[in-house]
């Protein structure tokens, strides 16, 4: 196959190079995707992470104020603190010292807290962890400044707080700077009034050293801001925000948004306070994040670069790779397929049709050779068994040949009947397919076995190996056994296996063979067993025993209606003859000794009831090949005699059985279990012969007519009387209103319910 110039287009080249081309091409479009995508996913970052790091502080400054609210509580209700507000009197220095202790026990527990001050009204004196003094002295030396008067004290801890934060000027190492303090009032005992004033100052320098330790915060500034819009702390600098800025993010609520602050295009983020209801804003310059953009877009340029520098070369390097192969195999098969039609193929679908078509030559020629192997070894086995085989050639060359694979010149045959357990067997062929390729898996671990069909039979050849041939019979019933499990459970069908000793040569397969032959005709003696070996039967040499005065006793027997008699004489003489010293022979000539002694009671008037082309007696008990079998066609052929003898008993002795009948049935029609094999149980008679009797006496039709004309007479009358359909049915001895509606209008030619609405 030669590649047209035109047809360039249409072939394997061409893909290639365009496939590469379009590999070449996804990082391309993805680099302008993910460029193009950059500056939202930049915002989305700059977003979620000062929301993130904005969390954070806000976590970290509720915990801490939380702890502060709880240690309030926890010195509202303290013994040492009830007992100085309920005084009036001086405190003792003492308990003051204890006091100042147990205060400076809890700061030093909680680094967030800058000072505790608890102020008694009834003593106008404030205790903290370093002084005791009166509230004047207290203030000029602690809170005194231009802008918070002493009024402005006198007012804070007067009125009733109950648990808010505000800004004083505290002093701290010799300077008083306004710092963020918890106020709480602290009633007595009795008294719901406040009796007290408790104030927890914050260490805004720890929040500072806090803010510090958290990712990002170098970058930006944090601030917290309180709920009249005054910045309670900020993480750097000296504030510059105006006022006007502070109501616009007091306005804003929370959320991220981008503005501007102090000239700079920044990232805002707010977050509220469920505690204090505070305000926590960031702000980050955007040229943080843009750094990462920025480091994106070289890169991606960078690539496309490298992606048009090297993708060309790459291309044709592997284009023309993968393509010599191809052409290589598209002028292998063109020097022995030619185009058809004379339209263009292109490598793939030349190279693909070729090789199906050698696929399928070779599959056509393998099945072929299976096939006439198959046939060739069938044949060749049968001639085997039935000994018409070359001896001449050696036994390895003949093995070669027909491609079994024999290990030794011993021999055993196996024949298998199979049989269902549904009944008749409906495929032969399938059922021994089903039965030899089970049955060979299973022995052929130990054995090799072919098999092959010989006259209808499944025949099985076994090849012996010396190192088994002691437990060879023990290995063959073993796997038989998990075999017929198998295929009983699996496939309902049962089988008999009857095997033959060991043979030596090819001669002795033959031999084998009619050793197998002959172990079948004793599975009527043996009985129905999974496997039978020659060596297992005795062929006997007893006379015979069912003689001409056992004859004519059974046929007394039966002339005298003694049935029961007769019955066990034939059980014991069966039971005689399915003895395993008994000859094959002698146990079928007694068989049908007993089938004819039988036959030759009936007298010959009675011969046509038997009804011979439809019974074949003879026939059917000559097809046996088992004990259950013959049992089976024996007791059916005593029946039917019997039921013969009986009938012509009766004739004679119930001339009048008519009109006894037809008392019966009025008496008995309601009963749903009545019919004619009833009645003529009860008379003692078969059904036929008492419903002929019936017509023949009383002049009407069949027994089975008059039993269905009675029931519906009856019902008649009870649907007069009101009786539903469905009751009345069931009354007259119908097992179903469908059959009851269906028997009346047979015999009236209407239907129950028509039948009432008429009357």
């Amino acid at each position: 196959m030669k590649l047209v110039r035109g047809n360039f287009t249409r072939s394997v080249a061409f893909r290639l190079i365009v496939s590469y081309a379009v590999i070449l091409s996804i990082p391309v479009i993805l680099s302008f995707i993910i460029y193009g995508q950059t500056r939202g996913i930049v915002k989305r970052e700059i977003e979620l992470a000062s929301s993130a790091m904005l969390q954070q502080v806000r976590y970290i400054v509720d915990g801490e104020l939380l702890q502060t609210e709880s240690l309030a509580t926890q010195l509202s209700v303290h013994s040492d603190v009830r007992k100085l507000l309920a005084s009036s009197k001086k405190v003792n220095a003492y308990n003051i010292y204890e006091m100042k202790q147990e205060l400076n026990k809890l700061l030093s527990a909680n680094d967030f807290i800058q000072g505790i001050y608890i102020y008694s009204k009834p003593l106008q004196a404030v205790l903290s962890s370093e002084t005791y003094l009166n509230e004047r002295d207290f203030y000029e030396i602690k809170l005194q400044t231009e802008t918070f008067a002493y009024e402005d004290w006198l007012e804070v801890i007067n009125r009733n707080q109950s648990g808010d934060y505000m800004m004083l000027p505290v002093e701290n190492q010799g300077k008083i700077a306004y710092t963020p303090a918890y106020i709480r009032s602290l009633p007595t005992q009795m008294a719901k009034e406040s009796a007290g004033t408790l104030i927890i100052t914050l260490d805004v320098e720890k929040i500072m050293t806090m803010l510090a330790n958290i990712d990002w915060v170098e970058r930006g500034q944090v601030f917290i801001m309180d709920t009249n819009n005054q910045i309670l702390i900020q993480n750097s600098g000296k504030l510059t925000a105006a006022s006007t800025l502070h109501q616009e993010w007091n306005d804003r609520g929370t959320g991220t948004f981008t503005g501007t602050f102090q000239k700079e295009r920044s990232m805002i983020t707010i977050e509220s306070s469920d505690t204090t209801g505070w305000k926590y804003i960031s702000v980050f310059p955007t040229d943080v994040f843009w750094e990462r953009v920025r480091a994106i877009r070289n890169l991606n340029l960078f690539g496309l670069l490298v992606c048009f520098a090297f993708g060309g070369a790459v291309i044709y390097y592997f284009a023309r790779k993968n393509y010599d192969p191809i052409k290589e195999l598209v002028s292998v098969f063109s020097r022995s397929k030619v185009q058809r039609n004379g339209t263009y193929m292109d490598e793939y679908t030349f190279i693909r049709r070729s090789v199906l078509e050698t696929i399928r030559e070779r599959d056509d020629m393998n099945n072929k050779h299976d096939q006439q192997l198959r046939l060739l070894q069938d044949y060749y086995l049968g001639r085997l068994l039935k000994g018409q085989a070359d001896r001449n050639v050696p036994l390895k060359e003949l093995a070669k040949v027909h491609n079994l694979s024999w290990t030794s010149e011993r021999f055993a045959v196996l024949l298998l009947y199979i049989d269902s357990d549904e009944g008749e067997l409906k495929d032969l062929v399938l059922s021994q397919f089903i039965v030899s390729n089970i049955v060979a898996d299973s022995v052929g671990d130990h054995l090799t076995i072919h098999f092959t069909d010989v006259d209808g039979m499944l025949a099985a050849v076994v090849n012996v190996h010396p190192d088994h041939a002691e437990r060879w019979k023990d290995d063959i019933e073993d796997d038989l056994a998990r075999a017929y499990e198998f295929i009983k459970e699996r496939y309902k069908l049962r089988f008999t296996t009857v095997g033959s000793e060991l043979q030596t040569g090819l001669g002795g397969i033959h031999q084998a063979f009619l050793q197998a032959l002959e172990t079948q005709e004793y599975r009527i003696v043996l009985g129905e067993r999974m496997l039978i070996w020659y060596g297992n039967i005795k062929p006997g040499g007893s006379s015979y025993f069912f003689n001409v005065n056992d004859q004519l006793i059974l046929i007394n027997f039966l002339k005298a209606d003694e049935f029961g008699k007769a019955k066990q004489m034939i059980d014991d003489v069966i039971q005689q003859a399915f003895q395993r010293e008994m000859s094959h022979e002698i146990v079928k000539c007694v068989l049908l000794d007993i089938a004819t002694t039988l036959l030759k009671t009936i007298p010959d008037q009675e011969q046509a009831g038997i009804a011979w082309d439809e019974w074949r007696p003879l026939k059917r008990l000559l097809s046996c090949s088992t004990k259950m079998e013959f049992q089976q066609e024996l007791a059916d052929i005593f029946e039917r005699v019997c039921s013969v003898l009986r009938s012509r008993v009766s004739t004679q002795t119930n001339a009048g059985i008519g009109e006894s009948v037809i008392e019966f049935v009025k008496e008995n029609y309601s009963d749903k279990n009545l019919s004619v094999s009833q009645i003529g149980d009860v008379f003692r008679l078969t059904p036929q012969y008492v419903s002929r009797l019936f017509s023949e006496q009383t002049g009407q039709g069949g027994l089975h007519d008059y039993i269905s004309h009675t029931r519906v007479q009856a019902a008649k009358v009870l649907l007069l009387e009101g009786v539903s359909i469905d009751e009345t049915g069931a009354r007259v001895g119908f097992s179903s209103s469908h059959a009851f509606i269906r028997v009346f209008k047979k015999y009236e030619g209407i239907t129950p319910g028509k039948y009432k609405t008429i009357q």
